[in-house]
């Protein structure tokens, strides 16, 4: 039968998968009916729910599409919307988090405006459970050929960031229902191994924090990205290397370091940060590794924000794990070769972390070591820059701006 829907206007279909989150649906259904983009439609597939949330669906009679099954999991419950949904373009949206309202407007464009792309991601903003936003932002853009070694690095993904077209999850498959966290990871890694996928600079979603959610739980989260990576890049590296699959892995267990730090599991931190080392020992000279691990006492939803970073405390975790590694029996000699090099990196890191804080001593004291491990660093021009700025201390360096800023006499 030939589509009513014309070219220019598909069909779009929102599939909102629920389990219990009768409190956040409303939200979330509310979010797409504000959309300035038609036509569209809502497929609710409440997974089993045991709370109100058929009440709540009910709200809104014929505005949605609800299905009710017996619990199976978020892969199932979004797969059972993907079968059901009519639209030429799918948006995944999970029911604690919400669309901004020109969401679909957006995206749509930026699909109509490259009709070679396949699908297009969007940024994010992070709020709390009261949608309030909290001061992490994600929004990183990655040309389409770099995507998928970067989506292999760790997932920066969210579901609701992601607008694919139909023909897409036909060709990939559908979210892998064995899998009980990280199932959208394994898809996007399969779509952009295959597809053209753009990214839109514009925060169009809001993702919500909610205590007790299955990206809170760091054991739950490293066993699933550890299947997810076997499907992908094969068997766990039994030793060191630079493989694909070693950075990868390595990079895995570096995600779950930081989310023990979050959670306070600081021997369960080092174990990761111990694999990583030893799986891809490269990744301790990439001063990327301790920016991460510096921020590593921040919670979801504030990482990286330097308004509430205490570089000092948070540093501790991290300098007790390299002083560990480096110190331990059991790691390899061509690891511990490498501890001056990965000192002066990680002193890299902080020092960069304390000066964004305006910690501006600290900051001295971290480059100062920094070069005392690599003196090769001093001619490093981030570091020289921060670390002659830090010199001058917060007063002179206000002072400095004032003069930039003060307008010039006439002449």
């Amino acid at each position: 039968m030939e589509s009513l829907v014309s070219p220019e206007t598909p069909l779009v279909s929102v599939i909102i998968p629920n389990y219990n989150h009768a409190r956040f649906l409303g939200d979330a259904i509310r979010s797409v009916l504000a959309q300035t983009y038609r036509p569209l439609e809502i497929i609710v597939v409440d997974d089993g729910s045991t709370d109100n949330s058929a009440q709540v669906a009910a709200g809104f009679a014929d505005q949605i599409r609800y299905i009710y099954q017996t619990n199976a999991g978020l892969s199932a419950a979004r797969n059972t919307g993907l079968r059901a949904a009519k639209g030429e373009l799918i948006g995944v949206l999970d029911a604690d988090d919400m669309y901004e309202p020109n969401f679909l407007e957006t995206l749509v464009a930026a699909l109509q405006a490259d009709p070679q792309a396949d699908g297009v991601y969007c940024g994010y903003q992070f709020v709390d459970e009261t949608n309030n936003p909290l001061p992490q932002i994600e929004n990183r853009p990655v040309s389409p050929a770099d995507l998928y070694p970067a989506l292999l690095d760790g997932n920066f993904f969210v579901p609701e960031s992601v607008f694919l077209r139909r023909r897409v999850y036909d060709e990939v498959g559908f979210f892998d229902e064995s899998l009980r966290a990280c199932e959208d990871w394994d898809v996007w890694l399969r779509v952009a191994k295959k597809f053209r996928i753009i990214h839109s600079p514009h925060i169009l979603t809001r993702h919500r924090v909610l205590a007790g959610s299955m990206s809170t739980d760091p054991l739950r989260m490293l066993t699933a990205r550890l299947a997810v990576l076997k499907k992908h890049v094969g068997e766990e590296p039994a030793s060191a290397g630079a493989s694909t699959a070693h950075r990868a892995y390595g990079r895995a267990y570096l995600g779950s370091c930081v989310e023990y730090l979050q959670y306070g599991h600081p021997e369960r931190a080092y174990e990761c940060f111990q694999k990583m080392a030893n799986i891809c020992p490269s990744l301790l000279l990439e001063v990327d590794t301790y920016y991460q691990l510096g921020c590593g006492d921040q919670p979801k939803g504030r990482m990286g924000d330097l308004a509430s970073l205490n570089v000092k405390r948070s540093s501790l975790p991290l300098l007790g794990m390299m002083d560990r590694l480096f110190a331990g029996a059991s790691t390899p000699g061509e690891i511990k070769r490498l501890q001056r090099a990965a000192r002066a990196r990680m002193f890299h890191a902080l020092g960069l972390l304390a000066y964004g804080t305006r910690e501006f001593n600290l900051a001295r004291r971290f480059f100062r070591r920094t070069v005392q491990y690599d003196p090769r660093l001093l001619f490093n021009l981030t570091l020289l820059s921060r670390w002659l700025k830090s010199l001058l201390g917060p007063r002179l360096l206000q002072q400095l701006k004032n003069l930039r800023r003060r307008p010039k006499t006439p002449a």
